[in-house]
């Protein structure tokens, strides 16, 4: 009704996101392709969430990270940070560990080197996967400090510690 009364481009995001979450995707999808070409496609979340449709849609993978690209482009500094780390995941989840890696470095450094454990741990696993053992380590640390209670995190880094035959500091942990 808001729409027929005063059509803003905010009114069909608010029906595209309404979509998506029925499981209509492509629908959605077709709302959002259509968002981006209004003042609304200078934000990344336009092109996040046509991302996350195409990812319902088993779209192929470059055409999700042409979305998240742009959804990280639309914007510069801190507001771009929940896309470059969007992204991140994505590589990171698609076994591509060192793009995923270059992301997970711009968003802690967006971040100001204060994300959540949770983060630091994902940063960890992907650092292990390309042999950046000190960064790992150091991660897995910075995790502990920020959630010093989930022993995830202490048996993961006296695992890694033992791998490099570091006994000592791996007995301590």
């Amino acid at each position: 009704e808001a729409d027929k009364v005063n059509p803003l481009p905010i009114y069909k995001h608010l029906q595209a996101q309404i979509i998506y979450a029925k499981g209509e995707y492509q629908k959605a999808l077709d709302i959002f392709t259509e968002l981006q070409k209004t003042d609304m496609g200078k934000n990344g979340e336009i092109y996040y969430e046509s991302a996350q449709c195409k990812t319902q849609l088993k779209a192929p993978n470059e055409e999700i990270i042409a979305l998240l690209d742009m959804a990280v482009n639309a914007q510069t500094g801190l507001v771009s940070a929940p896309y470059v780390l969007a992204r991140g995941r994505y590589y990171d989840n698609a076994g591509e560990y060192r793009k995923a890696f270059k992301d997970y470095i711009v968003y802690d450094s967006l971040m100001n080197n204060r994300a959540t454990h949770d983060f630091y741990y994902t940063k960890f696993k992907c650092e292990t996967k390309i042999r950046q053992y000190q960064l790992a380590l150091n991660d897995i640390a910075h995790a502990i400090v920020l959630n010093r209670t989930e022993p995830t995190y202490y048996a993961e880094m006296a695992s890694l510690q033992l791998q490099l035959n570091q006994l000592e500091d791996a007995v301590r942990t």
